[in-house]
C-alpha cells in the first residue's frame, strides 16, 4: 500500500508529538550540544549550527498539537535560525546579540514546551518520558548559556572573567559560557570562569539552584506519578 504525501507528514508529527518524539529530541539536544565544542573546525561549526536548527524546528512540531502555539513558536525559530545563519555571514555585534536574544525566547519556550509534556499529565512513565525530563535538563544549561552570552554581549566590559581569552565576543567565548552553564548546573564549579557583574553572578545562583531542585522535585514527579498510577489499578487476583 502505498503512502500518500499527508500519511507522511501525519506520521512525523505523531511521532515527535508523541512520547518518541521525546526521545528522538534528546538525541538532538546531545548532537548539538556536543559535538562543536569537541572538534574546533569552521566546517563543524556549520554542522553545529545545522543541528541546532533542526533542533529548533523539532522543538516547533513537539512543542504542541495547537496551531496557533506551533506558528507562534514556529516565527520565533525562523528568525533565530536565519539570525544564526547570518552570524556565518556577516560576523557584526549587532546580529550576534539579535541572534542570542531570539534564540533565548525561542529556548525557554521550547523548555517549557518539553516540562509541559513530561510533567503535565498522568500518563504511564514510559522511557520516552524519562529521557524527555533529561532533554529538559540539558535544555535548561543550553538556555542559560545563552542567556550568559546575550549578557556577555550587552554589559559594558563583559560579564565574566575567563581565562585564556583576550576579550571580545566570539564562537569560542559562547562555547565557554556553554561549559560554565553546566558546571554551575552541576555544581561543580572549576573557577577557571567567574561572572564578574552583579546580574550574572544572580543568575548563576539561580541556574546552581535549579541544577539543585530540578533532580528532587521534578524528576520525583515521575514517579510519584507512576506510584499513583499503580495504586489505581485494580488489583489482580
Amino acid at each position: 500500500m502505498k503512502l500518500s504525501r499527508a500519511d507522511i507528514v501525519r506520521g512525523w508529527t505523531d511521532l515527535w508529538l508523541g512520547d518518541r518524539g521525546l526521545s528522538a529530541f534528546l538525541v538532538l539536544v546531545f548532537l548539538a550540544l556536543f559535538l562543536g565544542p569537541i572538534v574546533d573546525w569552521p566546517t563543524v561549526r556549520l554542522l553545529t549550527s545545522l543541528l541546532l536548527s533542526l533542533l529548533m524546528v523539532a522543538g516547533v512540531v513537539s512543542m504542541s498539537r495547537r496551531p496557533t502555539v506551533r506558528w507562534f513558536a514556529g516565527m520565533i525559530a525562523l528568525c533565530a535560525i536565519v539570525l544564526r545563519w547570518l552570524t556565518h555571514i556577516v560576523a557584526t555585534s549587532a546580529i550576534a546579540r539579535w541572534s542570542s536574544l531570539i534564540s533565548l525566547i525561542f529556548m525557554v519556550l521550547l523548555t517549557v514546551g518539553t516540562l509541559y509534556k513530561v510533567y503535565a499529565d498522568d500518563r504511564p512513565v514510559t522511557a520516552h518520558r524519562i529521557m524527555g525530563a533529561v532533554a529538559a535538563y540539558l535544555l535548561f544549561g543550553i538556555t542559560w548559556s545563552i542567556l550568559y552570552g546575550l549578557l556577555d554581549q550587552v554589559l559594558p566590559g563583559g560579564a565574566f572573567s575567563i581565562t585564556g581569552t583576550t576579550g571580545g565576543f566570539d564562537a569560542e567565548r559562547q562555547e565557554k559560557l556553554l561549559f560554565f552553564s553546566f558546571v554551575t548546573l552541576t555544581t561543580v564549579g572549576y573557577g577557571d570562569i567567574t561572572p564578574t557583574h552583579d546580574l550574572t553572578r544572580m543568575f548563576a545562583v539561580v541556574e546552581a539552584l535549579v541544577g539543585q531542585l530540578y533532580p528532587a522535585t521534578l524528576l520525583a514527579r515521575l514517579v510519584s506519578l507512576e506510584v499513583s498510577r499503580r495504586g489505581s489499578q485494580p488489583e489482580k487476583d
